[in-house]
Parts: C-alpha cells; structure tokens; sequence
C-alpha cells in the first residue's frame, strides 16, 4: 500500500469511527437495571421500569415510557416524556418535561446564550438550580417548579401552576 493508499484508507476509517459514535445508544425494555457510559453520545431510554445510570458526558438524553428511575452526570439536553419518571442529572444545558407526574431534579447551565427549560403536560415536580441565564416555560396543569441559583426569565400559562424560589 503506497502513502496516498494509506491516508486514504486511515481517513475512511475515521469518517466511519465517527459515523458509528453518531448512532444514538437505545436502551429499551422492561425492568432492565443498568449502567451506560455515554462518551458523547445521544441516549434513548423507553419502556417501562427501568433503572439506567448514564456516566460521563451525553449527547442529548430522551426519557420516555413510564416508571423510570434515571441518573446522569452532564447532557446537552434532556427530554422526559411519558408518566411517572424519577430522574436526576448532576448538570443539562437544555431540559424539557411534559407528559404527567414526572420528577426532575437538576441543574440547568446557561453560557453565552440562556439555557432553555420547558415544562408541559401535568403534575410535573422540578426542583432545578440555574446557573448562568435561563429562560423557564411553564405550561399546562399543576406544575411545581422549585428552583435556586440565578433569577430566571420566566414565562407561564396554565392553570394551578407554582414556581417558587427556594
């Protein structure tokens, strides 16, 4: 194999190494306890009942099905759909709720522009630590939004929804 053989080759590699890390890691199933270490990547969980710890940084992290218990140290984003999910992140850059009786307990990190959280749907319980700027959407029925750090720039709708500073 000459040089230009070689490179070539050894960049064929590489698209395909970062190809395969752009696949999202999908956990689905019923009742299945285990531990992920993301390494960058974006991270699916579904089903119903299962308890997943995520190491290290993510990608953008979805929880949907029903009965979760999900821990993380750090995502991009983090999307809880469904009923029932308990999840605790150590920091997200992005964070939206909806569905009915979700817990969410996190701290939010905004940079050069205000991190976004969107809370919809029902009975939702969020306890949240803001860092930086963040933009807070509530919405929807009965939601309880307990959060500390800096003030953020809050926008409700709904009906029986309470934020409250802690």
């Amino acid at each position: 194999m000459n040089r230009m053989q070689k490179a070539g080759a050894l960049l064929a590699a590489i698209a395909l190494a970062s190809l395969a890390q752009a696949e999202p890691l999908n956990i689905e199933g019923i009742g299945l306890s285990r531990d992920v270490s993301c390494k960058g990547q974006d991270v699916n969980i579904s089903g119903n009942a299962n308890v997943i710890h995520l190491k290290g940084d993510c990608g953008a992290v979805m929880v949907y099905g029903s009965q979760h218990k999900v821990t993380l140290d750090t995502a991009r984003s983090l999307s809880v759909s469904g009923a029932e999910h308990e999840v605790v992140a150590e920091r997200v850059n992005a964070l939206s709720v909806d569905t009915t009786e979700n817990q969410v307990r996190t701290t939010v990190a905004g940079s050069d522009q205000a991190a976004l959280v969107e809370i919809a749907g029902a009975d939702q319980e969020l306890d949240l630590q803001f860092e930086g700027p963040v933009k807070l959407e509530v919405g929807g029925t009965n939601q309880q939004v307990r959060w500390r750090g800096e003030e953020p720039e809050v926008q409700m709708s709904g009906i029986d929804n309470k934020v409250e500073r802690q």
